[in-house]
């Protein structure tokens, strides 16, 4: 897979076909699934379900934003053993599913939940393991053009046609930060290498609740910090899957050049930082 290319193209939909997934379609997401799908944590065990027939009705009102699921053809469930960072993992183990569906031409919106128990009822799951993240999925309907918005600061925006679901972004310029909070990168003097450059653009893109985009970077000569924001719009399981989605678009980029992967635990030196108190340090990635 490009997963630069991939990255650059996929979009939420949030309209659907009355068109089911072939069961060849259904078998390709499995395979991928069990073959190739990217982890965070690989220790961690997971279950992967496709729930299709009357999975759009039972979700209606128990899940999705203000009680939305979009009436898809067809869900993925990501379960998963409730260890630490697992729902990290699962956004991680998700947006790597959505990659793959975009190579398959197939339209998908993340379902956001906030109560795994729940879930289970509402779709007769009989599992020890937590649901982990849920995401629809379908053929779409008719795409419009229209411009996707990329915030540099709350005053400049920069504007870029794309197709599909039209949402702001906040720019890699403003997302990543030198040394410590409120230190602008200084992208204009080839000082941060072009894999590493390509790895945080992509981050950029990464799906998140609302657009909200609860984290930033700290890039620290030769390693890379997230740091994940605290806000009252967006609850711990959604903030978790959507440190998942930046950390696998980083991920899959910067691996290209670079032999690490992310290290899920509160760095060292964070008080150089300079954080406000309502960020936090959560995982670090080594450039080796």
């Amino acid at each position: 897979m490009n997963y630069l290319e991939k990255i650059e193209e996929r979009k939420s939909i949030r309209e659907f076909k009355k068109r089911d997934l072939s069961r060849e379609v259904i078998k390709e997401l499995k395979d991928y699934y069990d073959t190739e799908i990217q982890r965070l944590i690989p220790d961690i065990e997971t279950e992967f379900l496709v729930l299709t027939d009357d999975a759009k009705i039972r979700l209606e009102g128990n899940a999705g934003y203000l009680g939305k699921c979009f009436g898809a053809p067809a869900y993925l469930v990501i379960l998963s053993e409730p260890k630490d960072h697992y729902l990290m993992n699962a956004g991680y183990m998700g947006e790597d599913l959505c990659l793959k569906m975009t190579e398959m031409d197939i339209a998908h919106c993340w379902i956001t939940f906030d109560d795994s128990e729940n879930i289970k009822r509402t779709l007769l799951i009989k599992s020890d393991k937590a649901v982990g993240a849920i995401i629809a999925c379908g053929y779409s309907k008719n795409e419009i053009l229209g411009k996707r918005i990329d915030i540099l600061t709350p005053s400049l925006a920069i504007f870029r046609e794309r197709k599909g679901h039209i949402a702001p972004k906040i720019a890699q310029e403003a997302l990543v930060y030198s040394e410590y909070w409120g230190n602008p990168v200084n992208w204009d003097d080839y000082s941060v290498d072009p894999t590493l450059d390509k790895a945080f653009y992509a981050a950029s893109l990464a799906p998140s609740f609302l657009n909200k985009q609860p984290y930033r970077y700290i890039l620290q000569g030769s390693r890379v910090v997230l740091i994940a924001h605290k806000e009252d719009m967006t609850n711990d399981i959604d903030t978790q899957l959507n440190l998942g989605t930046t950390m696998l678009n980083f991920s899959v980029i910067a691996s290209t050049q670079f032999d690490s992967d992310w290290e899920v635990h509160k760095p060292s030196g964070t008080r150089k930082m300079k954080l406000p108190k309502d960020y936090m340090a959560v995982a670090e990635y080594v450039l080796k």
